[in-house]
């Protein structure tokens, strides 16, 4: 099973063949480049500390959803750079 780390890493030199091979990249795929999140901008999983409550997830697509922290605690199921903000749900 490939990584999300390897996959972006394909997808960057099949652009970068592309690109050589036509002289330059076309508007929209350096203007999809020039915007999309660097991975230092990413949420961090790791570092956040689920507690046992619902949390609400905001992805950066604008959906968002309601997830146990005890849950997201063992595995976080999400791209990390997909993730715009976590919320913990007041009870």
């Amino acid at each position: 099973m490939w990584t999300a780390r390897q996959i972006w890493e394909a997808g960057r030199q099949a652009l970068a063949a592309k690109e050589a091979a036509s002289g330059e990249a076309p508007a929209v795929i350096a203007a999809e480049l020039a915007g999309a999140p660097a991975l230092s901008d990413s949420f961090d999983a790791s570092s956040f500390e689920f507690a046992a409550q619902p949390y609400r997830i905001h992805f950066r697509n604008g959906a968002s959803g309601e997830y146990d922290g005890a849950a997201l605690a063992v595995a976080f199921p999400f791209d990390p750079a997909q993730v715009a903000s976590v919320e913990p749900i007041g009870e």
